[in-house]
């Protein structure tokens, strides 16, 4: 009797990993030999970055961008059904989330009888979309991989030192327009004000280019590092040291936040928790040194820091309601509290519900969860460049996800483009584990961590707020 419960235990497990060998399998192979939509994705990416409809005024009312992701998706469309088909979204909880998300914005709109609103956001997040699907689908090999990042490197790189070199009035760019805000008063009584860094296109805001730079200094400093790379990996540096500058002059507490939490982790994630705390400890000493503004983090009095509080404790008060499971409606949060929340999660826990707020937050907990894991002695990544990777990935994810508590960018295209590196990455790591097998899934046993780690984060922001204002 012992002995058929441990063959039948056996075959249980022996098919159960069968089965994960089989969803890595068919998540990674499919199209692989389809260069050219990898080829025009890399375009998407730098038209996306590089706005050249705004640097050339000729080509403004181009559809550069359309057209390019347009004719990706019809050349990957084979490889995009297979990917995000209901069985194969169970292997990808990422992605699934992200449906869920899609699902539940017209949902949060026909709760309230708004069909035209029900209509225009679900467009909206699918136009955003589309290139986190393509990501999935195309980015399907290490060397695509290390390529993407390479294409966003250069073109941030290259996005930002326009800007900085406008900002620091070397070369006016008619393109570039920065801001210039209040920021107290001096001794005299008279209204102090400072110019702030503006980005092009989705990043044309100090918080927004900030982000973009914190994450594009990740990925620059993953090559500059690079061994293989040899003595061409010192010509890094140069865009280190424009990157560095541009977080200065974007002046922005929360890219400054993002870059301590993005270097911390890196730490954490390459010489373990101790170098981690050693180097917390350093960077809380120097920031305020050589980072002024963006070093002052105020919750008490009138200051942003205050201001954005107060804006979140509007948003939840207002879903504490026969709204809390579909939310206030999506694009409704400035109608509530005057203006967005300035936090992504509070953000759609508002307006799209304990539902929909539990989606997007699921796309971060299963990116950190698996990368998590990753790091763990249990699992070890077969190939050398991707586990050489992993303390960048997960670094360059802790800073967008910090960026996101101060800044509400939950549906935009540059979000998505965070997360769909995250689950590409995930994707490879199963394909190079040995044996094959998926790192997180859509089970019962995660979804019930999911779902009590999306109410213990709702209840957090509720008790928080309280407790500050």
């Amino acid at each position: 009797m012992a002995r058929s419960l441990s063959v039948g235990l056996f075959r249980s497990q022996r098919m159960r990993g069968n089965s994960c060998c089989r969803a890595v399998s068919t998540i990674m192979v499919g199209a692989r030999d389809n260069q050219l939509a990898f080829t025009l994705f890399c375009l998407v990416t730098a038209t996306m970055i590089l706005r050249p409809g705004e640097m050339l005024p000729g080509l403004a009312e181009a559809p550069i961008y359309e057209g390019l992701i347009l004719t990706t998706a019809a050349l990957a469309h084979r490889r995009l059904l297979s990917l995000f088909s209901p069985s194969m979204l169970k292997c990808q909880p990422i992605a699934l989330c992200f449906v869920g998300v899609l699902i539940t914005i017209p949902i949060s709109q026909l709760t309230h009888m708004y069909f035209g609103g029900a209509v225009g956001g679900l467009i909206e997040y699918i136009k955003a979309g589309l290139y986190f699907a393509l990501l999935i689908a195309v980015v399907d090999r290490w060397e695509r991989f290390e390529r993407l990042l390479f294409v966003i490197a250069c073109c941030a790189t290259t996005t930002v030192s326009l800007c900085v070199v406008d900002y620091l009035e070397i070369i006016d760019l008619p393109f570039i327009t920065h801001v210039t805000e209040s920021h107290g008063v001096d001794m005299t009584g008279a209204d102090q004000r400072i110019a702030r860094m503006n980005g092009t296109g989705i990043f044309s805001d100090p918080n927004d280019i900030s982000l973009l730079i914190v994450a594009t200094g990740i990925i620059c400093v993953s090559f500059l590092v690079d061994a293989e790379r040899k003595q061409s990996r010192l010509l890094w540096l140069l865009p280190l040291m424009v990157l560095g500058t541009g977080l200065l002059c974007t002046q922005s507490r929360g890219g400054m936040l993002a870059a301590c939490g993005a270097g911390g982790v890196l730490m954490m994630f390459r010489y373990g928790k101790k170098v981690a705390f050693a180097m917390g400890v350093v960077a809380v000493l120097l920031v305020p040194l050589v980072a002024g503004r963006q070093a002052e983090i105020d919750l008490e009095g009138d200051n942003t820091a205050h201001d954005r509080v107060v804006l979140w404790r509007e948003g939840l008060l207002a879903v504490r309601s026969a709204d809390i499971v579909f939310g206030t409606g999506h694009g409704s949060y400035a109608d509530i509290a005057g203006l967005v929340a300035h936090n992504s999660f509070v953000h759609t826990f508002v307006e799209l519900g304990l539902v929909g707020g539990t989606f997007f937050f699921g796309m971060f907990f299963f990116a950190v969860l698996g990368l998590w894991r990753l790091n763990s002695p249990e699992y070890s990544i077969e190939h050398p460049r991707q586990a050489r990777y992993l303390p960048y990935i997960a670094a360059i994810g802790a800073g967008w996800t910090i960026g996101l508590m101060s800044l509400s960018r939950p549906y935009t295209v540059s979000t998505l483009m965070i997360l769909g590196l995250g689950t590409a990455y995930l994707n490879l790591a199963g394909w190079n584990l040995s044996p094959r097998r998926l790192v997180v899934k859509w089970d019962r046993p995660h979804r019930r961590k999911l779902v009590m780690a999306s109410l213990c984060l709702f209840a957090a922001f509720n008790v928080f707020v309280q407790v500050v204002t």
